[in-house]
């Protein structure tokens, strides 16, 4: 994401906002509460449902975001982000539209202090099932090399590994796959 934003925080909470919405608007939004308190959530894109976004609608959405970037910031969003980072998740996928092939994690987040408990875990479980009974399968990414060995012990083999060039420094870019 900081590359994308163009290592601005302001521009990062545009991008974040934009992710969100998209998954609230178009695809699905599952959280994890206790009480009334939200403890974590994941967005997903099922199947093919990203394609199917009307291109007007989606840049609405986006316009704060893009306006926020300079025309460096996009180009590389267009180049790198919109080109390179789903043509390398498609060879690691191995499909011909990659992650609009499976079901696409797209965020996984567990507040803070209740990483380490499970929330993610209990997430993904109840997706599964979803995607099995369907014949599918779940792919993600991650830029963290901390989530790896999450990933890799919720069950995801680890299909991919690529650095990507940006102004504010290379990015590595994990690539996950899981068939339920």
């Amino acid at each position: 994401m900081h590359a994308a934003c163009e290592g601005k925080p302001t521009v990062r909470e545009h991008l974040a906002r934009m992710m969100v919405q998209d998954h609230v608007k178009w695809g699905e939004f599952w959280t994890a509460t206790e009480g009334d308190e939200l403890v974590g959530f994941m967005t997903w894109f099922p199947p093919k449902t990203e394609l199917a976004i009307p291109r007007d609608e989606r840049a609405k959405l986006a316009a704060p975001f893009f306006s926020a970037l300079s025309e460096e910031g996009k180009k590389y969003m267009a180049d790198v982000i919109g080109e390179g980072f789903p043509r390398f998740v498609s060879q690691c996928i191995g499909t011909p539209n990659g992650k609009h092939d499976g079901w696409w994690l797209r965020i996984a987040m567990t507040r803070p202090d209740k990483q380490g408990q499970g929330i993610c875990r209990k997430l993904l479980e109840a997706v599964r099932p979803k995607v099995a009974e369907r014949g599918e399968f779940i792919a993600l990414s991650t830029t963290d090399h901390r989530n790896v060995a999450i990933y890799k012990a919720l069950g995801f083999e680890l299909r991919g590994f690529r650095m990507f060039p940006s102004a504010y420094g290379e990015w590595p870019l994990y690539v996950f796959y899981h068939k339920p």
